[in-house]
């Protein structure tokens, strides 16, 4: 988030736009979450409704930040907050958040590269436990992510700062 402060990345524009802070927290636990269910995928298994770890979990990241768990939202991603829950979470400064968020990203991006093309049209269990095909979920993790950097670009410009498309 090239041009965001931690003070300015903080901002909740309106009451019910959240912050650009929390819209890259999301879609990092998202990605922590997709990685880990394309795990078994991704390494073979036959038990595609396995799930892989979570660098959120196996780093113990909730107990670093200080969260209680279990986390808010569906499968602690924040997906399903009402705005007010989501206002009170306490993120930490834009570093941790960066850092995790770039940690998720590449290992969700790994997990992608191992799925070949006959893998990609499988069917697997996604994180609802519910069957689909692996090239679905990546795809659709793939639009949740952008939704969110077009979010992000939306908050910049409210900020009076240029979006990416002027970096």
């Amino acid at each position: 988030m090239t041009g965001l402060y931690d003070e300015q990345a903080s901002r909740w524009p309106a009451p019910t736009a959240p912050s650009a802070k929390w819209h890259l927290w999301h879609v990092a636990r998202w990605s922590d979450i997709v990685q880990s269910t394309l795990c078994p995928v991704a390494n073979g298994e036959a038990d595609l409704s396995n799930k892989g770890p979570q660098l959120w979990e196996a780093l113990g990241i909730a107990d670093e930040w200080g969260f209680l768990l279990p986390m808010p939202g569906k499968l602690g991603g924040g997906t399903g907050l009402g705005n007010t829950e989501a206002a009170n979470l306490r993120l930490p400064d834009m570093i941790r958040i960066v850092g995790y968020s770039r940690s998720t990203f590449e290992l969700c991006e790994m997990r992608f590269s191992q799925i070949d093309e006959g893998l990609f049209e499988s069917d697997f269990y996604d994180w609802d436990g519910v069957r689909l095909q692996v090239g679905d979920a990546m795809f659709g993790h793939i639009s949740h992510i952008n939704r969110h950097l077009g979010m992000i670009e939306a908050i910049k410009g409210v900020l009076g700062l240029d979006g990416s498309a002027t970096d």
